[in-house]
Order: C-alpha cells, then sequence, then structure tokens
C-alpha cells in the first residue's frame, strides 16, 4: 500500500486560505497567530491534494480532534522547518521533529524511554537521532489511533519508517506494510 507524504518548507505558508468552516473553527484553537497560520497552510495544501483524488472534501471532519475523510486515512505535523501531511487509505499517523538537542537529551531520555530502549539509547552511535525517531513514533503512533501520546508506549505491531530531512526526522507508522510516497514542495523525491 502507498502513503503519500507531502512536505512543504515552512516559508511557503499560504495568506488566508480558502478553508471549510469546521477545519476554519478547528484552526481557531491556535491562539498563537503563526501556528495557526501554519495549520490553515497545511489544511489548504491536503484539501488541494485530496481535491485531486477527487475525495468528497465535504466530508472532512474531526472526531476527537483526528481529521477524516470518505476513503482516506490522513495525518497532519509541523515544526519551525516543515509543515506537511500523510494520504493514504490506510490508517497512517505521521510526525516530523527537529533532532533533538544535546541540551535535552538526558532529561527526555529518561522521561520517555523504558528500560530496554533506554540500553539501545546508550549503545547508539547518534542519541539525539535516536531519541527523536522514538519521540516522532510515539507521536506518529498517537497521530494515528487518535488517542493522543503516552510517552512510554510504542505499539509492537505497528510499522514505522523514517527518514532524515536536512535536521529533522520523519516518521509514518501504519499497522500494515506500506510504501512512502514522497512529495517535497510538490516535487517528487526519493528518501
Amino acid at each position: 500500500m502507498i502513503i503519500s507524504l507531502y512536505i512543504y518548507d515552512i516559508s511557503k505558508l499560504i495568506d488566508n486560505p480558502i478553508l471549510t468552516k469546521n477545519i476554519l473553527e478547528h484552526t481557531s484553537k491556535y491562539n498563537n497567530l503563526s501556528k495557526r497560520k501554519v495549520s490553515e497552510s497545511n489544511y489548504h495544501m491536503a484539501l488541494t491534494k485530496l481535491n485531486e483524488l477527487n475525495a468528497n472534501i465535504e466530508s472532512f471532519n474531526f472526531i476527537n480532534g483526528k481529521p477524516i475523510i470518505d476513503d482516506y486515512y490522513i495525518s497532519f505535523s509541523h515544526n519551525d522547518n516543515y509543515y506537511g501531511f500523510s494520504i493514504s487509505k490506510i490508517n497512517n499517523g505521521f510526525d516530523i521533529e527537529a533532532i533533538i538537542p544535546d541540551s535535552k537529551l538526558e532529561k527526555l531520555s529518561k522521561r520517555m524511554l523504558k528500560e530496554k530502549d533506554y540500553k539501545l539509547y546508550n549503545e547508539s552511535n547518534n542519541k539525539n537521532e535516536f531519541l527523536t525517531r522514538i519521540w516522532s513514533e510515539i507521536e506518529a503512533a498517537g497521530k494515528m489511533d487518535g488517542c493522543g501520546i503516552d510517552l512510554k508506549f510504542i505499539h509492537p505491531d505497528y510499522i514505522y519508517k523514517s527518514f532524515k530531512l536536512n535536521n529533522n526526522m520523519i516518521v509514518i507508522s501504519a499497522k500494515e506494510d506500506f510504501e512512502i510516497e514522497l512529495y517535497i514542495n510538490d516535487v517528487r523525491s526519493t528518501i
């Protein structure tokens, strides 16, 4: 199965995007105007892609904060560098995180990792990337399940695929095997 992943440089935000009423209500929860603009740009770009797939845009809604649309699963993420979304016929979760800096490693690793993961973390050649990948897997699984984040939970039966984009970790989760079709700023890219 294919999961299409669209990632955009944060400098490519959309001014005054046309969005449905329910999406505007959802994005209005952001008190921070710059985060709201990122979120609205993300939804605008997703609706554009869903429209190209002949998806029923009017069916776009939220259940417990998780976006849903007839026949497609969609997941959103953003950070200070990028924003984007995944679209597929299979349920999936997507997260993008800047690589965790050295100054936060010790505190986060003790808070997040189970004993067996902490051992792997300590043996890792790149603790920053290891911990960022774990964090992103937790986020992606929580988005896929629509249940939020449990810092000590990575579902053992889920499939996680990750890659780096500059100094950012990208993770997609699903319950079945998948291939990633990647687009960066709407240009087909390879991982």
